[in-house]
């Protein structure tokens, strides 16, 4: 049952509204108009400013996962975003990531897996990832992310013109510097986190000295590699394949 207080607020809620809009009904023509754009201005400097903080946001994410060789999630909701790149509550990322792929059956996991398969990226891509994701579930690290980096390869070998090309480096540095950041945020610090990502995961590294901690495609693909390939490995590939897969639609629109 409604209580006085409330029909009262209602009464006076509606006395407000009806007041504005009678006030309105009586600006001139140039007034309204004069009104309507000011109204514009103040939402536009209210979206540049989401904007701004959004950017810095991403670029304070982006610098956390610099050099632990993840690219950004771009599933990840706003909430998780902010954390990591807000606070200072997140002590070890690669848990942080770990956590939340794995987290309530892997849900989001589940669902990075179901938009890669959703995506653009070409047929033959796909039945890789399905098999992968396969091996994946039956603890086959090592088939799964030998598997995933040929699949990485072959999908940024689709943004050079030249199909020759073979060096991934210089694929995601064109990308990053001419990407116009003003029109598309996300993407701009998508690239930026995938051409950090490549650049580890392509680092040199001598056959003579020990192997790197981190997955290194060249002792992998050239047999040198010891295969002490874990879950997390396999997760970080397959979430760099969901942040170009994201691109790739992003681009066929």
């Amino acid at each position: 049952m409604e209580n006085n207080k409330e029909r009262l607020y209602k009464e006076l809620k509606s006395n407000e509204i009806l007041k504005v809009s009678n006030d309105i009904l009586k600006l001139t023509e140039e007034q309204a108009l004069e009104l309507q754009k000011k109204f514009k201005e103040n939402a536009k400097k209210e979206s540049e400013k989401m904007s701004l903080q959004m950017s810095k946001t991403l670029d304070n994410v982006v610098k956390k996962i610099d050099g632990i060789g993840w690219t950004l999630p771009p599933e990840m909701a706003i909430y998780p975003i902010n954390v990591l790149g807000r606070t200072d509550k997140i002590k070890d990322v690669n848990e942080f990531f770990y956590w939340y792929f794995t987290a309530n059956e892997s849900y989001n996991f589940k669902g990075l897996i179901k938009n890669i398969l959703n995506s653009k990226i070409d047929k033959k891509y796909k039945i890789a990832i399905e098999e992968c994701f396969y091996a994946y579930e039956n603890h086959k690290y090592i088939i799964c992310s030998i598997t995933l980096l040929t699949v990485i390869e072959g999908i940024l070998s689709s943004f050079y013109p030249d199909k020759t090309n073979i060096k991934m480096m210089k694929v995601c540095q064109k990308q990053v510097d001419t990407i116009d950041g003003n029109k598309d945020i996300i993407q701009k610090y998508i690239w930026i986190s995938y051409n950090n990502f490549i650049r580890k995961l392509y680092e040199r590294s001598s056959f003579d000295s020990e192997e790197p901690s981190f997955i290194n495609r060249h002792w992998i693909l050239h047999g040198r590699s010891e295969y002490n390939l874990t879950e997390i490995d396999c997760i970080r590939l397959f979430n760099a394949i969901s942040s170009i897969c994201c691109i790739v639609d992003s681009e066929e629109k």
